[in-house]
């Protein structure tokens, strides 16, 4: 791919073993897209194909083979390029399968395949102790290269949740590692696709969940990238649901900490972006602003659940960029290493760059009401640790919001954050109240921590109730 002005135009679907065989061909067919982010990963997905490849089997889901064989006709030149994740803990053998399936279908199919980032063997040393399976999360130039180099299929493994769509942007528009501020924007839109049907709408957000019943009518996203990073967030025109800046601003809370978001390739200040709707199911993301990338990359282990509940642990921790040992299999069959970024730097503060001076708080009688009449929440995973990002469409209600939801406050409403660390960090921008919740070291986060907030009764300025939803 070259660079060009015209936008990429990118759709996320997650697809399963337990979808009939032609769902992706059908999300293709119903949609014009130039990349199509094939999502079929999970922490939990990736503990059950370690338990897979320990008895022989593949250590890739192989569901992809059913879904992009029925793609075949689609892909290559003229046609639609996927990139997916389904590779796991072993992209290079998902490559070699989908190359011998296009070939017993009589296509010549161009694949290039990511390293897995699988550090299990030395999980120990790296501090995470005894786990069933480890990776580096890498980020989006392995995939940028693979495209640039003619890939009509890349596949990867548990990448960073942005990198399959940062990655196709890159490679569309021709972006170095130095393009900062396009790649912060591509990291939004990864970000906000990586959410699913949950960027339309159409799944609870607290609920995490990444996929619905059907790929196809299931409410999954479609972005218009431009060359400067920022997008416009649609959907799918066969799904349900509808992308407005509410929908938006959720996906853009989960799993973040403060006004910046790091990524592998870059760090996003999400205090600088900006929503708009700009039309029916149309939302756009500006303003990006980036800074370098940040010295370290995550590593996340998951370990199968012990005691009662078997609910699987998972832990995360940080590994120093020149450690990754990223490299990529281009379609030729030439290994080429994937440079560390030139430039990082130290992740700034999560607190805002510049001070905010709140608007007028609403007034009227006060009203006993739930949270949930007024705002809405968000949460999602941040390191060992949960974010409760609390948001609301005005800013007189933000204002209200932020002066009512102090730390002292939130451990009021929301049992067991009792010997939790609590850091509260504003977002002006997306009218957000972003509260990041770690337990102490050794100890295990508490499910569903906050999950029924919506429903705490506070009393609410009665001018607020006016103008809800």
């Amino acid at each position: 791919m070259t660079s060009t002005r015209s936008p990429l135009r990118i759709g996320n679907v997650s697809a399963s073993r337990a979808d009939r065989a032609t769902a992706t061909a059908e999300f293709l067919t119903a949609a014009t897209l130039d990349v199509l982010a094939l999502d079929m990963l999970s922490d939990e997905a990736m503990l059950e194909l370690a338990g897979q490849r320990a008895t022989g089997g593949p250590g890739y889901e192989a569901a992809a083979l059913v879904q992009i064989g029925e793609c075949l006709e689609r892909l290559g030149a003229g046609g639609v390029r996927i990139v997916t994740n389904a590779g796991a803990l072993d992209p290079e053998g998902l490559a070699s399968a989908l190359r011998e399936l296009a070939r017993e279908s009589g296509v010549e199919l161009a694949v290039a395949s990511v390293d897995s980032g699988d550090v299990t063997d030395r999980a120990v040393d790296l501090g995470l102790g005894q786990v069933d399976v480890a990776t580096v999360r890498h980020g989006a130039f392995g995939i940028s290269r693979a495209l640039a180099a003619g890939a009509v299929v890349v596949v990867t493994g548990r990448v960073s949740r942005e990198a399959l769509v940062a990655g196709a942007a890159a490679a569309h528009h021709g972006w170095t590692p130095s393009a900062l501020d396009s790649l912060a924007g591509s990291v939004a839109v990864g970000h906000v696709l990586s959410g699913g049907p949950g960027a339309t709408g159409v799944v609870d957000s607290t609920t995490d969940v990444t996929r619905t019943t059907d790929p196809v009518t299931g409410g999954y996203p479609i972005a218009e990238i431009a060359d400067d990073g920022c997008a416009v967030v649609t959907r799918h025109p066969s799904a349900f649901g509808s992308v407005t800046v509410g929908t938006v601003t959720d996906q853009l809370l989960d799993g973040v900490a403060g006004a910046r978001y790091a990524a592998p390739d870059v760090v996003l200040r999400l205090d600088s972006l900006r929503l708009a709707q700009e039309g029916t199911d149309r939302v756009r993301i500006n303003g990006a602003r980036g800074e370098p990338a940040p010295p370290v990359v995550a590593v996340v282990a998951m370990t199968r659940g012990t005691g009662g509940d078997r609910r699987p642990v998972r832990v995360a921790r940080p590994l120093a960029q020149g450690e990754t040992g990223h490299s990529v299999v281009m379609p030729d069959g030439a290994r080429v290493t994937v440079p560390v970024p030139v430039e990082t730097a130290p992740i700034g503060p999560g607190e805002l760059p510049t001070p905010w001076s709140p608007g007028a708080v609403p007034g009227g009688e006060p009203v006993v009401a739930v949270l949930g009449s007024v705002a809405s929440v968000r949460r999602g995973v941040v390191g060992r640790g949960v974010n409760i990002a609390v948001w609301t469409w005005d800013d007189s209600a933000f204002a209200w919001l932020a002066g009512e939801l102090t730390v002292e406050r939130i451990r009021e409403l929301i049992p067991g954050l009792d010997g939790m660390d609590i850091r509260r960090y504003l977002l002006p921008n997306l009218r957000a109240v972003n509260l990041v919740a770690r337990p102490p070291r050794g100890e295990v986060l508490r499910p569903g921590l906050g999950a029924d907030l919506t429903a705490a009764r506070l009393e609410i300025p009665g001018e607020l109730l006016e103008v809800g939803p």
